[in-house]
């Protein structure tokens, strides 16, 4: 005899670390399959298998993944090898997006460190260190510029 696990919203929350607000809202937009009922009292009873999906979804999540790519990885689990074959471009796609993510960290750390050394040149009275920094690094300061604007417009 086969006894199924069932999770309350709570535990599925706990259990994945998405917000019970999320959870439903995942359900209604179709991320994940609509989620059985308690016949008794209406609320809804997560299976360990609707548990493994959650927490699937919630590490796509935490790296950025939108919202299409996960319904469309959630989709592509069971498909074999063609099903295979779309996971890595999802996730070839989504490691894209991060590096670009990281490159712009990283332009924005060097912005920091060029304005910590502009200032420190600035505060000993080293005018001529300071307007050297900026010129040197005058590629920095453009590419952060860049990096607002396309926020700006995004």
């Amino acid at each position: 005899m086969s006894t199924t696990t069932w999770h309350t919203i709570r535990e599925a929350s706990m259990i994945s670390g998405l917000p019970e607000s999320t959870l439903r809202y995942y359900e209604q937009i179709g991320i994940i399959a609509p989620i059985a009922r308690d016949p008794s009292s209406g609320h809804r009873a997560y299976t360990n298998e609707d548990i493994q999906s959650l927490v699937t979804i919630s590490c796509l999540s935490a790296t950025g993944m939108p919202l299409d790519a996960m319904r469309e990885y959630l989709k592509n689990r069971f498909d074999g090898a063609e099903g295979a074959h779309r996971q890595m471009a999802l996730l070839d796609a989504q490691a894209l997006r991060l590096a670009a993510k990281a490159e712009s960290i990283r332009m924005q750390q060097a912005y920091v460190s060029l304005k910590t050394l502009y200032w420190r040149a600035v505060a000993e009275g080293h005018d001529d260190e300071a307007q050297r920094l900026l010129e040197e690094n005058h590629d920095v300061i453009e590419t952060v510029k860049k990096q607002i604007r396309s926020k700006a417009e995004a």
